[in-house]
């Protein structure tokens, strides 16, 4: 496991050099998190390389040039398919 320091280090460098955080604006600094971080760190292997993935394809990986999405994309869509009567629950489910 890595000392706090670099934690810290490497979720600053993350924060600087990963376009995924460009123009995020944050009250706390790298060592906040950190220092607010449990003793133990799980790994969600199979969510990361999901989310990997995903994130590649939205952000202009996908061969077909868009992503299959389930549901509504904007307010819009939602708001139409609400007065529509589709919801993304099954009619048998509890709301």
């Amino acid at each position: 496991m890595a000392t706090r320091e670099q934690q810290i280090a490497a979720l600053e460098k993350d924060w600087a050099e990963n376009p995924r955080w460009k123009n995020v604006k944050r009250g706390y600094t790298a060592a906040d998190v950190v220092r607010l971080r449990g003793s133990l760190q799980p790994e969600y292997t199979l969510a990361q390389r999901g989310a990997k993935i995903l994130w590649d394809k939205v952000n202009g990986g996908a061969k077909k040039g868009y992503v299959n999405a389930f549901g509504a994309i904007t307010a819009g869509q939602a708001k139409t398919s609400e007065r529509r009567g589709r919801t993304s629950q099954p009619r048998d489910c509890p709301s």
